[in-house]
């Protein structure tokens, strides 16, 4: 085999273990940020909690990168979604009951990280300017959602939509108020098919 074909034979090889050690990377910042705070986690400490060199971790991100994209992670499974679809699926408003379900465990499963999220949010410019973006690129998710059913549908609604599925509304009917997972679920699917059958009628 000649040099270059070995080299091209090795990269996607490469490719896969760099992903997975990215993947590692993110796990572990999610976790420590969960356990211990935005604030009380540092970069080195990722690092050792990791096994992996901090030149390792820092071309991984910064903090507020490593946050984001733990959070993602936690959320959909995978540290590089940047939008529902990786939640919902082929699942959207004509099969309410579903999407919601997968949205409610995405939401489940990345609480602790949000958590930290939102603490960090509230000490650090940076990580408010993220999380702002966030509600912004999940404003516009949910509004091309309804309109691809032909709903015209306006900040309003996908801001209602939105409060009904966020990690405050889980956590305060779950956490707070103790309800099962599942109560949740159909509350939240019924408040939103409440919300669409009002915006149908106007």
């Amino acid at each position: 085999m000649a040099e270059g074909e070995r080299r091209r034979y090795e990269s996607p090889a490469r490719e896969a273990r760099a992903r997975r050690t990215r993947k590692h990377v993110v796990e572990t910042a999610g976790r420590l940020f969960a356990e211990r705070g935005y604030a009380g986690t540092s970069v080195r400490q990722i690092a050792a909690a990791a096994g992996v060199s901090l030149e390792t971790v820092t071309q991984t991100g910064r903090k507020a990168d490593l946050l984001l994209a733990a959070f993602r992670d936690g959320f959909t499974g995978n540290p590089d979604a940047v939008n529902l679809d990786a939640v919902v699926g082929d699942a959207g408003m004509a099969d309410l009951p579903s999407a919601v379900a997968r949205v409610a465990e995405g939401v489940r499963r990345s609480l602790p990280i949000w958590r930290a999220f939102t603490t960090a949010a509230a000490e650090d410019p940076a990580v408010a300017a993220v999380r702002a973006e966030l509600a912004v690129v999940r404003r516009a998710e949910i509004v091309a959602r309804l309109e691809s059913t032909g709903l015209a549908a306006s900040d309003r609604l996908a801001d209602a939509i939105g409060l009904l599925t966020s990690h405050e509304a889980y956590e305060h009917l779950t956490t707070v108020c103790g309800w099962p997972h599942e109560d949740y679920v159909s509350w939240a699917a019924a408040a939103i098919q409440s919300q669409l059958t009002l915006a149908w009628r106007s």
